[in-house]
C-alpha cells in the first residue's frame, strides 16, 4: 500500500467514524446541553491522548522551539475553541443554518492553504469544493427546521468554522514533523482543562446520564474526537489541507444513511440529490494532478517564515 493509499483509508476511517458520531451526538444531546456534551468529549479525547503517548513512548519527540505555540494553537483550537464557539451558536441558528456555515469549511481551508501553504489550487479543485458547499446547500435547504437563527449566532458558527479551517492548516504545516497523535496531546489536554472550568456550572448534567450514554461519551471522546484528530493529522503527511477537508464533507452523506438504518429517519428527495453533488465535489478536489508540494517542503517553507 503507497503512502497515498494509506491516507485515504485513514480518511476512510475518519469519514466513517464521524458518521457514526452524528448520530450518538443526537442521542446524547436528549441528556446533556451541547456545552456539557463537547466538554465531555474534549475531556475523553485528552485522557485518550495522554494514554497513547503514554503507553508508546516513541510517539513523543521533543518540540522545535518554533513549533510550540503552533502545536499547543493546533489542539487548543480544535477542542475548546471550536467547541465552545460552536455550541454558543448553536443555540442562537437552525440546524439548516448551521450545516450551511459549516459546509463552507472547505472553501476555507483551501484558502488559508494557498495563502500561508502555497498550495496552488487547479480547476477541478475550485469546481470540487463549489459543489461540496453547494451539496450542503441542498441538504440543509431539504431538512427545514424550525425556529429562526440570529445575526450573533451565524458570527459564532462562522467563527468556529474559521477555527477549525485554521487548526486543519496549521497542522498540515508541521504534520511531518511529528507523530499524528502526540502532535494533538499538548494542545488537546490544554482544551480540557478549558472546558472543565467551563462546564462546572453543568456538571449536575452528567449524574443524569445513563450508562449507555456514558459508553457514547466515551466513544464520542476517545473514536470520534481522539482517533479522527490523529487519521486526519496522519493523512495530512500525504495529502493537502484542501483534499482532507473536501474529504471530511463525506460525513454529511454517510450520516444520512446511518441515520436511516439507526433512527429510522428515511432521507428526503433533497438530502439525497445534495450528497450526490457532494460526492461529486469530493471527487474532483481528489483527483490526481497537479497540487500541493510534498509535505517536507511545505513544512520547510513554513518553517523558514518563523525565522
Amino acid at each position: 500500500m503507497t503512502r497515498r493509499q494509506r491516507a485515504f483509508v485513514l480518511m476512510g476511517a475518519a469519514v466513517t467514524v464521524g458518521s457514526v458520531s452524528f448520530t450518538l451526538i443526537e442521542l446524547v444531546l436528549r441528556t446533556l446541553s451541547p456545552t456539557a456534551m463537547a466538554a465531555g468529549r474534549v475531556v475523553v479525547s485528552a485522557l485518550a491522548f495522554v494514554t497513547i503517548v503514554t503507553v508508546q513512548p516513541s510517539r513523543r519527540r521533543p518540540i522545535q522551539r518554533r513549533d510550540r505555540t503552533r502545536l499547543v494553537l493546533c489542539g487548543l483550537g480544535g477542542s475548546a475553541g471550536f467547541h465552545l464557539l460552536f455550541s454558543a451558536g448553536q443555540d442562537r441558528v437552525t440546524v439548516a443554518v448551521s450545516a450551511v456555515v459549516l459546509g463552507t469549511m472547505p472553501a476555507m481551508v483551501a484558502a488559508l492553504e494557498w495563502v500561508f501553504l502555497r498550495h496552488r489550487l487547479t480547476r477541478s479543485h475550485a469546481v470540487g469544493l463549489a459543489l461540496s458547499v453547494l451539496g450542503i446547500v441542498v441538504i440543509s435547504w431539504g431538512s427545514g427546521g424550525d425556529g429562526s437563527s440570529t445575526p450573533l449566532g451565524i458570527v459564532l458558527v462562522a467563527a468556529s468554522t474559521l477555527v477549525w479551517a485554521s487548526v486543519t492548516v496549521a497542522t498540515r504545516s508541521v504534520a511531518d514533523r511529528y507523530d499524528a497523535w502526540w502532535l494533538n496531546t499538548p494542545g488537546t489536554v490544554l482544551g480540557a482543562l478549558v472546558m472543565l472550568v467551563v462546564v462546572a456550572p453543568r456538571a449536575g448534567e452528567f449524574g443524569s446520564l445513563s450508562l449507555g450514554g456514558w459508553l457514547m461519551v466515551v466513544w464520542l471522546g476517545a473514536v470520534g474526537s481522539a482517533f479522527v484528530y490523529a487519521a486526519l493529522t496522519g493523512a495530512m503527511q500525504v495529502l493537502s489541507a484542501t483534499t482532507t477537508a473536501s474529504l471530511a464533507t463525506l460525513v454529511t452523506p454517510v450520516s444520512i444513511v446511518v441515520a436511516w438504518v439507526v433512527l429510522d429517519e428515511p432521507p428526503t428527495v433533497a438530502s439525497v440529490v445534495g450528497s450526490a453533488v457532494v460526492v461529486v465535489g469530493v471527487v474532483f478536489v481528489t483527483r490526481e494532478g497537479p497540487g500541493p508540494a510534498p509535505v517536507r517542503q511545505v513544512a520547510t517553507t513554513a518553517a523558514n517564515s518563523d525565522r
